[in-house]
């Protein structure tokens, strides 16, 4: 039963592209056309428009357009005959509204108009369009609209055209509509036989499409009865397609053809190999029954000198347990030693720091003693001083002597002059006071100053006493120190290199038991790794005996698959 397409068909695979492609270009083709020709009959139009504006402002007497104008009269004959010679113009040139129009600077008025119905406008009416717009008109260039214009009153172009004097001057503008519905009526024609142009062509293109793609599709479903036909033939590879429609079909029943040989070379070449695979497969199977006898005997044998060599394994892990005792016990030892070597070594830094403090410290005690010493003299030279406050005291007692006589005289003087002295007295009396004052602060500062002095010669005595202790005691303690520091510096430096020649000793040791060490753990991981050498050999050997029973089976396996290979070849008719 032949299998139906899952989704769409190469019919609908190529038909539905090449209509959309039709279609699009059949319409471009049509809108281009179209375009073309409303541009030819518009501009046809316009050009009739503008002809028969021309005819119509031909008939125009502008000097009676003029008198028109300047009267303003629609009753007069001037009027009357430019509205008869303009309706004769607008029926014989189909225009639809014609109209004359004059403007006084500003805006735009009505002077003739043709129409006869109900919207006629009259003289001196007001035109809908401004000033602005037609200016350039009125000063003498025509306008002609260059499309038609699709209004109540119908399809329409207008033209503004100016109308002249007999002396050139330009006295008004003719308008006129032209009556355009001619041409779109011709435009609607041609824009329907467009369209239906286009369907037809769009139909004709379609169905010669189909048929090429039926055409096709034809060769194709012979292909692919003929592939059909092989492929349900129950194996009958001998088949060919035979195909002559000298095309792509016919180049693809020929790969088709070659593909098929193809596949009947392979399947004579798998008839063949399967055969020998079947020989192989028996000749594995007898081998490999006279192997697995072989190999149980040396599984055997490696098990028995695994045994063995987990026993010496065994005692080399006693004998490597007890050197690493060992080995711990002098690495302790040789630690001690070299904690004791760095104390000692410290203990001689601090040894040697305290006999140069020491010698520092002298050194400075005697440089403070004597700045001491010649700080105290000084000072006490300086103290000295004081004794000098004693003789000025003395002169100020005297002073104080002096000023109480004056005083006493002044008294005795200011008593004899009477009233005329008593301010005086008064005077004199307070500086006998103030005398009197001074005298006792003088006497009151000696006593101050005898204090001073004693003070100042019992503390040269403490000072004299201070300066002998510190060069005889403190010094001579330095001295001591000095002395003591320099024994313990020499003692520790013995000691320092007792236990120096410990720590080398030490380690020494400790580098030999560890040369022991390596070689005993050397021995141990070469037995460990030979034990393990064994232990693998032997579980190779169970392992092959396994793989040898699963190559085994593999093999019959082999034998099996090549009888069905055998039998499916059979199945295919290749000769």
């Amino acid at each position: 039963m032949k299998q139906k397409t899952r989704r769409l068909s190469i019919t609908m695979k190529i038909l539905i592209p090449a209509s959309m492609i039709i279609i699009a270009l059949c319409l471009a083709l049509g809108i281009n056309s179209y375009k073309r020709t409303a541009s030819g009959f518009i501009a046809m139009g316009v050009e009739e428009a503008d002809m028969a504006s021309s005819i119509a402002v031909d008939v125009i007497d502008g000097d009676l357009a003029a008198e028109l104008i300047a009267s303003g009269e629609e009753e007069g004959e001037a009027y009357q005959t430019l509205l008869t010679a303009m309706r004769t113009a607008q029926e014989d040139c189909g225009i639809a509204f014609l109209y004359l129009l004059y403007t006084d600077g500003s805006k735009v008025y009505y002077g003739v108009d043709t129409d006869a119905t109900q919207g006629h406008r009259k003289l001196g009416e007001e035109f809908e369009e401004s000033y602005e717009e037609l200016a350039d008109v009125f000063a003498g260039n025509a306008y002609v609209q260059d499309y038609i214009d699709s209004t109540e009153d119908g399809d329409l172009i207008s033209v503004y055209k100016p109308v002249k004097d007999s002396s050139g001057k330009v006295v008004g503008v003719l308008g006129s509509d032209y009556d355009a519905s001619g041409v779109s009526a011709r435009l609607t024609a041609v824009l329907v036989q467009t369209i239906i142009i286009s369907l037809i062509c769009l139909v004709v293109a379609i169905l010669v499409l189909n048929i090429v793609v039926m055409s096709i599709l034809k060769s194709l479903r012979t292909v692919d009865t003929k592939i059909y036909d092989i492929v349900h033939s129950e194996g009958d590879l001998t088949k060919k397609l035979e195909i002559r429609s000298g095309d792509e079909m016919e180049l693809i029943a020929g790969n088709v053809n070659g593909l098929l040989e193809h596949i009947r070379g392979i399947m004579l070449k798998i008839a063949d190999n399967a055969g020998q695979i079947n020989g192989s497969a028996k000749s594995v199977v007898s081998s490999l029954s006279s192997a697995s006898g072989s190999i149980t005997d040396i599984s055997a044998t490696m098990e028995e000198m695994s045994a063995a060599m987990e026993e010496t394994n065994a005692s080399l892990g006693q004998v490597n347990e007890s050197i690493q005792n060992i080995y711990n016990e002098i690495g302790e030892i040789s630690e001690r030693a070299v904690e004791g070597k760095n104390s000692s070594a410290d203990t001689m830094k601090k040894a040697e720091e305290v006999y140069k403090n020491a010698g520092t410290e002298q050194e400075r005690a005697r440089v403070l003693a004597r700045e001491m010493a010649e700080a105290v003299n000084e000072k006490i030279l300086r103290s000295k001083a004081v004794e000098e406050i004693s003789g000025l005291t003395d002169n100020i007692i005297n002073i104080t002597d002096q000023t109480n006589l004056l005083a006493l005289n002044a008294s005795i003087e200011a008593a004899r002059a009477g009233e005329a002295g008593k301010g005086f007295v008064v005077v004199a009396d307070e500086i006998g006071k103030l005398a009197s004052n001074s005298a006792e602060a003088a006497i009151q500062i000696q006593q101050v100053s005898a204090e001073v002095v004693e003070a100042v010669n019992e503390l040269a005595m403490k000072a004299e006493e201070m300066l002998a202790f510190l060069d005889e005691t403190a010094m001579q303690g330095y001295e001591k120190l000095l002395s003591t520091s320099r024994d313990y510096r020499t003692d520790v430096g013995d000691m320092n290199k007792r236990m120096q020649d410990f720590a080398n000793e030490s380690e020494h040791l400790r580098e030999n038991i560890d040369s022991i060490k390596v070689a005993v753990e050397d021995v141990n991981l070469a037995v460990e790794e030979s034990a393990k050498g064994v232990a693998y050999v032997a579980q190779m050997a169970v392992d092959l005996t396994a793989n040898v029973g699963s190559i085994g089976q593999e093999a019959n396996t082999n034998m099996d698959v090549a009888i069905r290979l055998n039998e499916e070849v059979g199945k295919f008719k290749l000769q």
